[in-house]
């Protein structure tokens, strides 16, 4: 712990002073180590503060309040010194002991202060080779603080290596808002004397390591409000690597936990807020399943792992979400209402993918623009490729031979981002199954083409000559 000694009245303009060593702090109107200034009757060298020693608190003990603090007072004003409305100046030698809680007036008392210890408990969060060196213990000692290897209530800050994997207890004091700092930050307390504030330890945060990936802590005050907005929806919580642990986690960062069964169960879905962002907590090395529902299907996901580091950084970058899978199924031709020439007589339905009519005069100019390589062997007799595989940018796509006797259309040469008919071939007759009733809506007449072409709409389109030269 240290000591300090703080203003009753925080507006009454007086500055706070934390003690952070043993040694004689003079306190008066000027030149002294606590200046009071408000207080007119208060002596240019008023009272002298004596602390023998700094108290280790390594014992339980020595969390009570009531004990000697070590630390004595001595009165050296005209106007007098006062413990708890008692005048010090009638004690032996002027001086008396100080304990927690005691309230201090110097001059006229209008100068009030409290004095009272600051606990400083470190939980040692490091790697099973590491050991509290003397060193570092007589830092800690010097500032009368303590160390401790079970994390409590007491424990004030995380002492942890550098590069740490992230383990249960450090997620339960991230969870308490526990200050997570290196040593390098004792070391830099017990170099102080006295001071307004104990120092900052933004710049004594550890980097830690999340499965393998680093990741530089942010402060808690920082991170409290990194997911504020968020709405994440939870598997079962023995699903994820820190099971219950995690939602608490998410809670202390701002984020609304909603269990999936309890979403899934509400036929319009929970209230979320408008603006909020719903995002479904993937376990980590399970299969993605919550493609599985028809409500979680146009949500966000995020693995938990992700998630953990997010919150350890202070920041969600939005590209770890992964979007959601969107089945596009769409033809480039119109639609097409299309009746039989008979019950007896139809021609193959046509593909429901996107289809591309070329002639065999025209395909060699297309099969050169989409870099295609077609091995001469894998022709047919009738000038038809049959199989190959071609790449278009970085997509690579293959065309197989089709079943005649499933398809009944074998000009069909098909892919994921394209389709090449064969229009010469003499169309191919089928005939519907006894006792079975005609699907108008899958075939088209035959010897007919498809879709409204432009060559259909403006007949003088090809040759807009041919026409004119008639007339």
């Amino acid at each position: 712990m240290v000591w300090g000694l703080f203003p009753v009245d925080p507006l009454s303009g007086e500055d706070k002073y934390y003690i952070f060593t043993k040694g004689v702090y003079k306190v008066g109107r000027k030149g002294c180590d606590v200046i009071i200034c408000k207080d007119k009757g208060v002596s240019r060298i008023h009272a002298e503060l004596v602390v023998d020693e700094m108290i280790s608190m390594d014992h339980p003990l020595h969390m009570k309040s009531d004990l000697p603090s070590r630390v004595l007072i001595r009165d050296c004003s005209k106007y007098g010194t006062y413990i708890n409305k008692e005048k010090v100046h009638k004690f032996l030698n002027k001086e008396t002991s100080l304990k927690d809680g005691d309230v201090v007036s110097f001059g006229t008392g209008t100068a009030v202060y409290r004095f009272c210890f600051v606990p400083l408990v470190f939980f040692v969060y490091c790697s099973e080779s590491f050991q509290v060196d003397q060193l570092l213990r007589d830092k800690v000692s010097s500032i009368g603080a303590c160390i401790t290897y079970n994390l409590s209530e007491e424990c004030t800050h995380v002492l942890a290596d550098e590069l740490m994997p992230v383990k249960e207890h450090l997620v339960d004091a991230i969870v308490s808002k526990k200050p997570i700092v290196l040593r390098s930050w004792v070391e830099l307390v017990a170099e102080k004397r006295i001071g307004l504030e104990i120092p900052s330890w933004s710049s004594y945060i550890p980097t830690l390591t999340v499965e393998g990936v680093s990741v530089k802590v942010a402060a808690s005050g920082t991170r409290a409000k990194c997911l504020e907005g968020f709405t994440c929806l939870l598997e079962s919580i023995n699903m994820y690597k820190f099971k219950d642990r995690l939602q608490s986690l998410l809670e202390v960062c701002g984020a609304k936990i909603v269990l999936v069964e309890e979403f899934c169960s509400n036929a319009k879905g929970l209230d979320c807020g408008q603006d909020s962002h719903v995002v479904c907590v993937i376990p980590r090395g399970s299969p993605d399943k919550f493609n599985l529902f028809n409500k979680l299907g146009s949500l966000s996901r995020v693995n938990e792992l992700d998630l953990l580091r997010a919150v350890l950084a202070g920041h969600l970058d939005l590209s770890v979400l992964v979007s959601p899978s969107v089945l596009v199924s769409s033809s480039c031709s119109t639609d097409e209402t299309v009746v039989a020439d008979s019950e007896a007589e139809v021609e193959t339905p046509t593909s429901e993918h996107f289809t591309a009519d070329i002639s065999n005069e025209e395909a060699p100019k297309y099969v050169n623009k989409l870099e295609m390589s077609i091995d001469p062997h894998l022709r047919s007799e009738n000038n038809h490729v049959v199989s190959s595989t071609y790449s278009i940018g970085k997509m690579t796509a293959k065309r197989e031979t089709v079943d005649e006797a499933e398809s009944g259309n074998s000009d069909i040469i098909y892919s994921q981002d394209l389709i090449i008919r064969d229009l010469n071939l003499p169309a191919q007759i089928s005939s519907t199954p006894n006792n079975e009733v005609l699907n108008f809506k899958r075939f088209r007449k035959g010897n007919t083409q498809s879709g409204n072409s432009f060559n259909n709409l403006i007949p003088f389109s090809k040759y807009p000559y041919k026409i004119c030269s008639s007339l």
